[in-house]
């Protein structure tokens, strides 16, 4: 057997064979002492099946505790109820631990990994040998493979890495999405199908390649996964709109007023990169949103917009909705600097003091020692809202 075949057979019966023989060691010594005290081992067990099959190892957590219960029958009869305690308790940890090795996968990098690599190892260049690869039972040799592919940019490549979105380790599906992101165009079709898999992992990864694609193609299948029944996935669907840009942006402030929750906190996460004077007032518009999350990712987004959201952020102070202008206040906080000379003007020739007093609170969110001067001129404003703000304001600065 070569060594392919001989890398797929020791991991297709060496873990389950590691989960036997601790499992059976626990037992045994249960039954050599007359005790259940050696159960924890047990739970060396559940975090080798949760880091090898993530949620899966619930599987085994439930064989865990009816193995726990039957030994403790064996023991002292009817389990009492420290054994059934201990038998959910196995259960609860399987599904525990596979769920969060599964959420630490999905981030880039913690898990994407390079199985005995060698750096700087040169690609084979012919297409179809690296296309066959792609179906070797070493997960070596698929994830150099589907990296190689990456750097060809052959189009022909497209299907059989898409395939390998479903390879079942998480390394080799990482590298196939990241190489299907680096064929552009072509790759669209076969990513946008993925958003709809069933796989979670399969639709996070495509909306991260086709952001790194940035094809308006992709925009109906990227707002459609807004409304994804996973958050991680709705975000990275969220960030690949904002990444294709200006050509999803109408698209997108149609979701944030019209679509439901998720989807308008996931319209405000994109829009915070497109920008615009369109999306600028749609985000401030999104401040009065009655979801506490949308208002939260509105504000966020003009501050990641920053300088250039500024007047329009002054002029919404002068609104008589409070949480409207709660909102702008934040977001003005959030911009922080490069806002505080506009602050000041506002509060210098400002006419309306629902204005003023909105910068000075801005101000003080904000906390630049610098603006004190301004604000304790400030205290000579003739409306009694605006001089208390201002004492509020200097205060706040004081403190930082």
């Amino acid at each position: 057997m070569g060594p392919a075949g001989s890398s797929t057979s020791t991991e297709a019966w060496g873990r389950p064979a590691v989960i036997v023989l601790v499992t059976a060691l626990a037992v045994l010594l249960d039954l050599a002492f007359g005790t259940i005290a050696y159960a924890h081992l047990f739970y060396l067990v559940l975090i080798l099946a949760a880091f090898w099959y993530r949620r899966r190892a619930v599987v085994v957590g439930v064989l865990l505790a009816a193995l726990h219960v039957a030994v403790g029958s064996i023991l002292y009869g009817t389990p009492g109820t420290g054994v059934l305690v201990n038998a959910v308790a196995f259960i609860v940890a399987a599904y525990l631990l596979g769920y969060l090795f599964e959420m630490a996968g999905r981030r880039a990098g913690e898990f994407h990994f390079r199985i005995g690599e060698a750096a700087g190892a040169a690609c084979d260049r012919d297409t179809r040998r690296l296309i066959a690869k792609l179906s070797s039972r070493d997960p070596d040799i698929r994830y150099r493979a589907a990296g190689c592919l990456g750097d060809a940019g052959n189009p022909a490549a497209v299907e059989p890495l898409a395939a390998l979105l479903n390879d079942p380790e998480v390394g080799v599906r990482w590298k196939a999405a990241e190489s299907l992101g680096r064929l552009g165009s072509p790759a669209v079709g076969p990513l946008t199908a993925s958003l709809t898999s069933e796989n979670v992992d399969v639709r996070w990864m495509a909306a991260v390649a086709l952001g790194d694609i940035g094809d308006p193609a992709a925009i109906p299948a990227l707002i459609g996964a807004l409304d994804d029944s996973d958050a991680y996935v709705r975000s990275r669907a969220a960030l690949a709109l904002g990444a294709i840009g200006e050509p999803a942006r109408e698209e997108v402030i149609a979701r944030l007023s019209g679509g439901n929750e998720r989807v308008r906190r996931g319209a405000a996460i994109a829009l915070g990169s497109i920008r615009g004077e369109r999306t600028v007032e749609a985000l401030i518009e999104a401040l009065r949103d009655p979801d506490g999350e949308v208002r939260q990712r509105a504000c966020a987004a003009l501050g990641d917009i920053g300088e250039p959201a500024v007047p329009a952020l002054i002029a919404a102070l002068g609104t008589e909705n409070e949480l409207l202008r709660q909102g702008v206040i934040a977001a003005l906080g959030l911009v922080g600097k490069p806002a505080v000379p506009a602050l000041a003007m506002a509060l210098r020739r400002g006419n309306d003091r629902c204005i003023r007093a909105g910068a000075v609170r801005a101000l003080g969110e904000i906390g630049d020692r610098r603006s004190a001067d301004i604000l304790i001129r400030a205290l000579e404003d003739t409306d009694d809202e605006v001089r208390e703000a201002v004492r509020e304001a200097l205060g706040s600065i004081r403190k930082t």
